[in-house]
């Protein structure tokens, strides 16, 4: 009996060392494959996240070395504003501003108005002033809405006109995602219309370009980055002198000094 009771015993504990070290090996096992999925995880979510970053990189132009200017008008209803957005220049954080010369003014300080980010929605933001798909602040501080604002009675539309180049004949209409339409050229033209739904883009204006042709021909040191003391906004002209003073012809002969051969 004390026999088979320790031989039980014995058998009983190789069962139990054989299949303790059955464990410990699956543990070595088990561990060093984990640490290689976190690792390969790892590698996964570096290469979205880089690949998330490449597709919100600025891309196209403007970029930090260009200096752009675009005109624009602000039409309603059958009228065109004669006041223009407010010089913003004096503290202005990105390179997106007006100087208050119905010109905007498009040399980003930031790469994050470069590129397809460089949009009336910049512009806005740095102006202080409202524009969205269906709100427009006007250079004169009031807010028109299509929800509410009429031409003759009829319901309006908020709309962007945009001459790609001085050259352009005909203009793109954008109605939706103003706040997206691209400063993607020099030169170019915009009108803000709040019009009746009914009327044709046919019939909205384009905006003047004398002064925006004038300012293009300007060398960067005649293009002012603000306002003067003397409120002065604008392009600074070359001044070309008066011409000087000369005496009129006499119709006596002067006397010579040359001998007279009588």
């Amino acid at each position: 009996m004390a026999r088979s009771a320790a031989a039980k015993k014995v058998a009983k504990a190789a069962s139990t060392g054989a299949g303790g070290k059955g464990v410990r090996g699956d543990r070595n096992i088990l561990f060093p494959a984990a640490m290689i999925l976190v690792a390969l995880l790892g590698v996964v979510l570096v290469f979205v996240a880089r690949s998330q970053r490449s597709d919100l990189a600025p891309v196209g132009d403007p970029s930090l070395d260009d200096h752009w200017h675009t005109a624009y008008g602000v039409y309603v209803c059958d009228e065109l504003s004669p006041i223009v957005f407010e010089n913003d220049s004096a503290d202005d954080r990105t390179g997106i501003h007006t100087h208050g010369d119905g010109l905007i003014h498009i040399h980003p300080f930031v790469s994050t108005v470069t590129g397809q980010y460089a949009t009336l929605g910049a512009f806005f933001n740095e102006n202080q002033t409202v524009l969205d798909d269906s709100t427009f602040e006007l250079p004169s501080k009031a807010v028109l809405s299509e929800n509410d604002f009429e031409c003759d009675g009829e319901s309006v539309e908020i709309r962007v006109l945009k001459w790609n180049t001085l050259a352009a004949e005909k203009p793109v209409a954008f109605t939706e995602n103003l706040r997206d339409v691209r400063l993607n050229e020099n030169g170019q033209l915009l009108m803000f219309a709040v019009v009746a739904e009914g009327m044709d883009d046919s019939e909205i204006p384009r905006p003047d370009d004398t002064y925006l042709r004038q300012y293009l021909g300007l060398s960067e040191e005649q293009q002012p980055l603000g306002q003067d003391e003397g409120d002065q906004t604008g392009p600074i002209l070359p001044t070309t002198d008066e011409p000087f003073a000369t005496e009129e012809p006499t119709s006596e002969v002067p006397e010579s000094d040359e001998p007279n051969d009588n």
